[in-house]
This record gives C-alpha cells, structure tokens and sequence, in this order.
C-alpha cells in the first residue's frame, strides 16, 4: 500500500469543495493508495509530456500526481478544473 502526500495547494482546493465533493474525493484516494496506476475504480492515465505523472479524473477535476515507486509514495503535486490543471 502506498503512502499518500498532498501539497498545500492540493489541500486547499480540497478544503474549498462541498463537504459531498470532498468525501468523493477522499474515496477515490483511498482507493489510489491501493493501486495508482490502473484500479478499475479509478479514471487515471499517464501523462504523455511527462513520463513520471499521472493523471487522476474526479469529475470535473482533475489531480496530477507522481508515484515513487521506491519509497511507496504518491505525491498529488496539482489540482483544479480540466482547462487550469495542466497548464501548471
């Protein structure tokens, strides 16, 4: 099982959620700490730009994560709506 890390910008997009956005999204992280790279409960896809990121669909929005293998971390580096998110 890996070991999850939020940035602060994350957390704060998260905090800034409906109290039901927030529960979904706390589902679907639990369920990335089991398998990050293709559980069937989860919308993930590797990004082609980059090939250590990932990609994690919640709805409208979008997380952009790194797994480090080595360590069993997954590190969501980024969130925000489908337009926003890879610009950064």
């Amino acid at each position: 099982m890996y070991k999850l890390l939020i940035s602060k910008q994350v957390l704060k997009f998260i905090k800034s959620r409906s109290g039901k956005e927030r529960q979904i999204i706390k589902e679907k992280f639990e369920h990335l700490t089991i398998d990050p790279f293709s559980s069937p409960n989860l919308d993930t896809k590797k990004l082609k730009a980059n090939n250590d990121l990932y990609r994690l669909r919640i709805g409208k929005y979008r997380f952009i994560y790194e797994i480090r293998e080595k360590q069993l971390i997954i590190l969501i580096m980024t969130a925000g709506s489908r337009g926003n998110v890879y610009k950064k």
